[in-house]
């Protein structure tokens, strides 16, 4: 009777590791489960030209514009005209009082006509041999610098009266009647209407760079945002401002410009440039992006493809790529986010 008992004791042990043996080898031989396909929606690259809209900020200037003083200094007689004031080409702006310069000219007057009798002598008494050569040479001489001065007086003269060099009006009034005024120091500062506007803006250096005189600009008056105006580059500048390190560039207003154009309006100017670049795809297919590197996700055979990207710069809802694209003919839009490396994938219907 003991002999029954043992067995069956040795049967229960068993059973159960004979059947988590059997559980094990069920387990293992189960097939793998078929991995879910993400759905996506792609987009083309675009390769067409790129082109990029540099914006600044601008104001309104007179084409021409002068800062007009006199050649001589003197005792400004009369300042004829106010800031803000409308002139005519040939109108008197200032004056300077006369009586000076009327006696510094007959001055030289009378001393260039005595230069003219010695030195007209000087050459009669050389002729005859009563006067040594270099008598005539000096008197030569001295008739010349006689004359420059004169030349000299009767220009100061003649520049004593400030006229207006175009019609236009008066920007600025730096001086006042009864006021010693000295050669060259600024009188008035007037502005032009004859060879219409200008708007100045000024551009960072990545920006004026390539930018050539005659492209197209697009300009909106800070009090018109909804009237766009037609214009033209007219000058570059070579150099920074040393006050802003940025470049001025003139775009000349076209004939679309408001006829009741001021000096100083502010404006904001519109550049279109095109740009070397690789291609521009959406925006939302950009992956990791870190400044100027980033990821696309291309299709390889209903799997993905991660293809590291370089973004030139952002433009509305697309990215423009400077390179990582070459080979790539679409990338995904709808989906990128659930995307690894091999990850399977299935185009949406």
């Amino acid at each position: 009777m003991g002999t029954p008992s043992r067995l069956s004791f040795l049967a229960a042990a068993i059973l159960p590791i004979t059947l988590a043996a059997s559980g094990c080898a069920r387990t293992e031989a189960a097939p793998a489960q078929p991995e879910v396909a993400v759905q996506v929606r792609t987009a083309p690259v675009d390769r067409s030209p790129v082109v990029r809209t540099v914006r600044a900020a601008g104001s309104v200037a007179a084409r021409d514009a002068w800062t007009l003083s006199f050649p001589a200094g003197g005792l400004l007689a009369e300042v004829h005209v106010r800031e803000g004031q409308a002139i005519r080409r040939g109108e008197l702006l200032a004056s300077l009082d006369l009586t000076p310069l009327a006696a510094q000219a007959r001055q030289a007057r009378e001393a260039l006509a005595k230069a003219e009798r010695d030195r007209s002598r000087a050459r009669t008494l050389a002729a005859a041999e009563a006067a040594p050569a270099t008598a005539a040479q000096d008197a030569e001489t001295a008739y010349e610098v006689a004359a420059a001065a004169s030349r000299a007086a009767e220009f100061a003269l003649s520049r004593a009266r400030l006229l207006a060099p175009d019609d236009g009006w008066v920007d600025r009034r730096m001086a006042e009647p009864g006021e010693i005024v000295g050669a060259g120091q600024a009188i008035v500062g007037v502005s032009g209407r004859g060879s219409g506007f200008v708007v100045k803006a000024g551009l960072a250096d990545r920006d004026v760079l390539g930018l050539a005189v005659g492209s197209p600009a697009t300009v909106r008056l800070e009090a018109r945002p909804d009237q766009a105006i037609a214009g033209t580059i007219s000058e570059v500048a070579r150099s920074p401002s040393p006050a802003t390190g940025t470049y001025e560039i003139r775009i000349r207003l076209g004939a679309g410009a408001p006829a009741d154009l001021l000096a100083g309006l502010a404006a904001r100017v519109e550049i279109p440039r095109p740009v070397a670049a690789a291609a521009s795809v959406p925006l939302a297919a950009v992956q990791d992006g870190d400044g100027a590197a980033g990821a696309v996700f291309a299709l390889d055979g209903g799997r993905a493809r991660r293809v590291p990207v370089r973004i030139a710069f952002l433009q509305g809802d697309r990215a423009v790529l400077s390179a990582g694209v070459e080979n790539v003919d679409a990338v995904v839009v709808e989906g990128a986010s659930r995307l690894a490396e091999g990850t399977p994938v299935r185009i949406a219907p």
